[in-house]
């Protein structure tokens, strides 16, 4: 019975030390490093991503290893006292003795070994976490089904607490590389301001049409290069019969470059983007299509507004990077 107990002790403090290590260093490893060697063939950094991009497995997981890691201690001890000691005042003290020891070997040495080298050591210990995974799977899977109905009452969605923990963990990454030197500091900051607006729809930068400064399809070369140099302007908005029927723009440089063509011969179709579509997007479109404005159109294909690539460009030169705006 000794000899036991004396397993099952080592048992659970192991249990103990490898689900809280992990758990730490769950949410201290480089998700880019683990893709990178996903992308070479590593398999085990193939799963790891894997349960990177399932954080509620790998919880529920964890959580019901620690439970058992727990109930094994616990269960060693009290067999420990039966089988040696019946005094009952030694049961109540021997948990309160053994406890430092629990908290030491499985707590807060492996915390602090994942914390240093979480990379290395999540990977060591994945193929046995895997295979955790899958005893625990039942009961893993209630508890799925518990986080999804308090999901449902609460209205938080997984999704953006992991694009939130994905941000956060690519600004460490950029912290990282310009401490190694990799980066400029310039480079960073631009970085770090593109993270701030990436998740936020265009609508919110794009012009109103009822604010918007646009010329009659009709007027002459003359009013309109004389209209973009009041309002200091390199594109112009054109519009058709009102001003909230806007069907495209005129470049002042195709007006300075050709004498004899009206704006009307000069106007440029827009691209249309969504008013949902967000920041970083809209940057790939405008870059892609080669547009200096795009119209915003809600979801019925009204035109909202219309949104100038400075107007995406500016956001990202706040701060420091002020003095790059042209």
């Amino acid at each position: 019975m000794i000899l036991l107990s004396v397993f099952i002790l080592f048992l659970g403090v192991f249990l103990s030390a490898f689900f809280s290590g992990n758990e730490t260093g769950f949410y201290r490893a480089s998700r880019v490093r683990f893709v990178l060697a996903a992308l070479d063939g590593d398999r085990v950094s193939n799963l790891i991503i894997k349960l990177i991009n399932n954080p509620t497995l790998f919880v529920a997981t964890t959580l019901i290893g620690n439970n058992v890691a727990n109930y094994l201690t616990s269960l060693a001890i009290v067999l420990f006292t039966k089988s040696t000691m019946s005094s009952s005042t030694i049961e109540l003290i021997a948990p309160v003795a053994m406890s430092p020891l629990i908290f030491v070997y499985g707590e807060l040495l492996p915390k602090n070994l994942f914390f240093q080298a979480p990379n290395y050591l999540l990977r060591f210990c994945a193929p046995l976490f895997l295979l955790f995974t899958c005893i625990f799977a039942p009961a893993a899977a209630m508890l799925w089904v518990m986080g999804r109905l308090l999901e449902s009452l609460l209205g938080e969605s997984p999704e953006k607490i992991r694009l939130t923990l994905a941000r956060q963990e690519l600004q460490k990454v950029l912290e990282e590389g310009m401490e190694a030197g990799i980066l400029h500091p310039t480079q960073r900051l631009l970085g770090q301001n593109f993270f701030d607006f990436a998740a936020q729809p265009v609508v919110q930068f794009c012009t109103p049409l009822a604010k918007l400064r646009s010329i009659s399809v009709d007027q002459s070369r003359e009013s309109a290069l004389r209209f973009a140099k009041q309002k200091s302007i390199a594109d112009i908005p054109v519009y058709q019969t009102n001003r909230n029927n806007v069907i495209g723009y005129v470049r002042t440089v195709d007006l300075l470059i050709d004498p004899k063509k009206s704006p009307k011969d000069l106007v440029r179709e827009f691209t249309n983007v969504s008013s949902t579509e967000l920041f970083g997007e809209a940057i790939l479109q405008l870059h892609s299509s080669r547009k200096s404005i795009v119209r915003v159109v809600g979801p019925k294909g009204r035109t909202i507004g219309l949104l100038r690539c400075d107007q995406l460009t500016d956001p990202l030169l706040q701060g420091p990077l002020g003095s790059f705006r042209r």
